[in-house]
């Protein structure tokens, strides 16, 4: 056994080790630098949006000064939203649905000597639109507690608003869920008295929100009006940089929420840029691995006669490709202990920058990068070890 080593370790040029070696680094190190960017700067960007997730707009119509006067509302047909549901660029559409009651919210804590009391409204939307990911998102008829969540611009607005200028403390959505709220509604000459609760924050959905389901019960109660036509839609799509989606806003004459457009724009564009660098890095661990398999095949061709002579000589087949299945093996694991190495480093370079920007970001730990690291180096010597096991036959005949 150590002659065949020793016959195999002779023939080896560590020169073509070495240079797959840093290859493999550099692409490997490339592939779960980009994919580790990922996954540490997602919960920077929307929380529904992602590498291949889609993008949501928000649309409405102008409110125009004679259909003000006139007490008009704009609205969209079921024709307008068929129309937008056919475009290439829409995937889903979803309509918000107002209620047809009015909602009174009550707020009253004797211990504080504090009550508040204020009109307000509640809308739904379809549950594959909303951006808030909660068991307590369900109502049941004959329920006595009403989820709701709000947007996250109206805490913002009070933290750095309000707050400040009355002097009171900032809050979160922690402190926020342990409050309860009385809501009054009213209608169709009935009152129902309910608990309201908030049970998340939307950065999406710039309204008050309600379970469909509560919606539904709620209208059909306490409102004898028919459903009117929804005001404002909100549309799925795959791509929020493509032209043919302002050309369609701007040829109907809708309004979209432009700061929510252009944040996806700059996520969509972000999402790329780290595809396209993961992409090249892939690209040149495949190149590696075929330096690799292209050293071993001319190494074998090399070695031919030594190996025809050996299995001659009666040596078992497995020990005279073990050194093979050996060397392929050690320098793919090298290649991974090192690309997560200089993972380790540049990432805790990186996030000491992140942090700074936003401070209050929660980053993922490297498991993904561990994974693919692990996987893509268990193909790529099952792949080596195939091709030195076909050869080894063929040199055989």
């Amino acid at each position: 056994m150590k002659l065949i080593w020793k016959i195999h370790r002779e023939n080896v040029s560590i020169s073509q080790l070495a240079g797959f070696v840093a290859a493999n680094i550099v692409g490997l190190f490339i592939v779960i630098l980009g994919l580790q960017l990922y996954f540490d700067i997602a919960p920077a960007l929307d929380e529904k949006t992602g590498l291949l997730k889609h993008d949501y707009l928000v649309i409405s119509k102008p409110v125009s000064t004679m259909g003000s006067a006139m007490g008009l509302r704009p609205s969209f047909s079921d024709d307008e939203i068929e129309d937008l549901l056919a475009q290439e660029f829409v995937k889903q559409v979803g309509a918000f649905t107002a209620a047809r009651y009015q909602v009174t919210a009550e707020l009253d804590i004797p211990q504080l000597d504090m009550y508040f009391s204020t009109e307000m409204f509640f809308e739904s939307v379809p549950e594959c639109f909303v951006d808030v990911t909660t068991e307590d998102w369900t109502f049941q008829p004959g329920d006595k507690t009403v989820p709701v969540i709000i947007p996250q611009d109206y805490i913002n607005l009070y933290n750095f608003g309000l707050a400040q200028s009355i002097n009171s403390p900032a809050i979160n959505l922690e402190m926020i869920r342990k409050i309860r709220f009385d809501f009054v509604l009213t209608g169709n000459g009935l009152c129902e008295t309910l608990k309201g609760r908030v049970v998340g924050l939307s950065t999406r959905l710039n309204t008050i929100l309600v379970p469909e389901s509560f919606m539904k019960w709620s209208n059909d109660c306490l409102s004898d009006r028919k459903q009117s036509e929804p005001s404002r839609i909100i549309v799925q799509v795959d791509n929020p940089v493509d032209k043919r989606i302002a050309e369609y806003i701007d040829r109907h004459d809708y309004v979209v929420e432009k700061d929510k457009l252009d944040g996806s724009r700059i996520n969509w564009l972000l999402n790329m840029l780290i595809s396209i660098v993961m992409i090249i890095g892939l690209i040149i661990c495949l190149l590696a691995c075929s330096v690799l398999v292209l050293s071993v095949f001319l190494l074998l061709q090399k070695n031919r006669q030594y190996l025809q002579d050996l299995l001659l000589l009666g040596y078992n087949g497995l020990y005279v490709v073990l050194p093979y299945y050996a060397l392929v093996g050690a320098v793919n694991l090298v290649s991974v202990l090192l690309s997560l190495f200089f993972l380790w480093f540049s990432r805790h370079f990186y996030l000491s920058y992140l942090a700074l920007i936003v401070p209050s970001i929660e980053t993922d730990s490297m498991t993904a990068a561990w994974l693919f690291s692990i996987v893509f180096a268990l193909i790529t010597t099952i792949v080596d070890i195939l091709i030195i096991k076909r050869q080894i036959r063929k040199i055989a005949l």
